[in-house]
């Protein structure tokens, strides 16, 4: 039977997390390097070098590498294939629905809080199914704040806006960029592996400090309900 949960918040990452809308991003993403003629990306290495990172992170990373410029033209065609190519690419774990589902009966306070865009986020979100469980009003993203992840920024900001001591919230993140933003912030961070991941993830999220890795959600409900979860 479930008891009082462990935390008054849960900010769960986005992509690779709630949904594997990672691929789809770096597909897209690959299409515009093969334009500027950076062939030599692979979709492993687009993965290795900038999984979890802020888009605006990886263009001026990729800018100032190579010696390109990307236009607001390109932004603009990115997110109409990203749209485009999200239902065939988004991959789901077949227990987050009925853990968020729990947790919703159990009125528990959830929100998001990603290194996307706000408009790609709403659309994975959707894409997902998962936007009765998450409103836009408790999704956010790094334009909220002034440093996107692994900066603290944007998980204290979700907890001020919900109004919950940080120190009463607990982070869900699949890559270390993200993971430290919880880890720096104070806040209690779970290590996710169960969406598409490199090898080692795991061990990497628990060498910088994650509370625990999971590799199923329905883990996470245990850890939330120590004294039973059904989910």
């Amino acid at each position: 039977m479930d008891t009082q949960s462990t935390y008054d918040l849960i900010i769960f990452d986005c992509d690779g997390t709630l949904a594997d809308s990672e691929l789809a991003h770096n597909a897209v993403l690959l299409n515009q390097l093969r334009d500027f003629g950076l062939t030599e990306y692979t979709p492993q290495l687009a993965m290795e070098k900038f999984m979890g990172m802020a888009i605006t992170d990886i263009v001026k990373t990729i800018e100032i590498e190579h010696d390109v410029r990307f236009l607001p033209e390109h932004h603009k065609a990115a997110q109409e294939k990203y749209t485009e190519m999200l239902p065939d690419y988004i991959n789901l774990d077949p227990t987050t629905r009925p853990v968020l589902e729990r947790l919703r009966s159990n009125g528990q306070k959830m929100a998001v809080g990603s290194n996307g865009t706000r408009k790609n986020v709403i659309e994975t979100i959707k894409a997902a199914g998962f936007d009765e469980f998450f409103p836009e009003d408790r999704i956010f993203t790094f334009e909220d704040v002034k440093n996107a992840k692994p900066s603290p920024d944007l998980y204290l900001h979700v907890c001020d806006v919900m109004h919950v001591n940080p120190r009463h919230a607990v982070v869900v993140e699949d890559t270390v960029t993200g993971a430290l933003a919880g880890i720096s912030g104070g806040i209690d961070t779970i290590g996710y592996v169960g969406l598409c991941h490199r090898d080692g993830q795991a061990q990497r999220l628990t060498d910088i400090g994650c509370k625990q890795v999971i590799s199923s959600m329905d883990e996470f409900g245990e850890i939330l309900y120590p004294q039973g979860f059904a989910a």
